[in-house]
């Protein structure tokens, strides 16, 4: 089975237990939206031969952002704080990104659910802890001035 079938079909298991009608990629690439503030992208990545999944936790302000940054490297740090998934910037559009991939053929098929299942807890969690230091930072930033 190529990769995308098997991605496919990954993602019609996906469906069936979120109670949709229908999920799959479209140019290698789908989106899924949680409790309508959290956007799970999935990608397909044919020349790795990996399903990339992840999600924007919200921008960083200009001011305060090295305390950000430091931050988010300690809790990178052994992944440590991230529960395992990479917390990055994307600098172009300066919002801060979680992600995962898995290696495909999936060896395990059934677990992925629940690998999804982590990484969205964790993503609303990071959204949460996102904000606070940002609230943090911009405060900071009031009060200097």
């Amino acid at each position: 089975m190529d990769l995308k079938a098997e991605v496919n079909q990954i993602l019609g298991r996906l469906a069936k237990s979120l109670r949709l009608d229908e999920l799959s990629l479209d140019n290698n690439h789908c989106m899924l939206m949680f409790d309508d503030k959290i956007v799970l992208n999935l990608e397909l990545d044919e020349k790795y031969g990996q399903l990339l999944v992840y999600a924007y936790l919200g921008e960083v302000p200009l001011s305060g952002r090295e305390n950000i940054f430091e931050k988010l490297l300690e809790i990178n740090f052994f992944w440590n704080g991230s529960n395992g998934f990479t917390i990055a910037i994307d600098k172009q559009s300066q919002t801060v990104v979680i992600m995962t991939r898995f290696q495909l053929p999936l060896h395990n098929p059934g677990a992925f659910e629940e690998n999804l299942a982590d990484f969205v807890d964790t993503t609303e969690s990071w959204m949460h802890k996102l904000a606070t230091m940002v609230q943090e930072a911009e405060e900071i930033s009031l009060a200097d001035d």
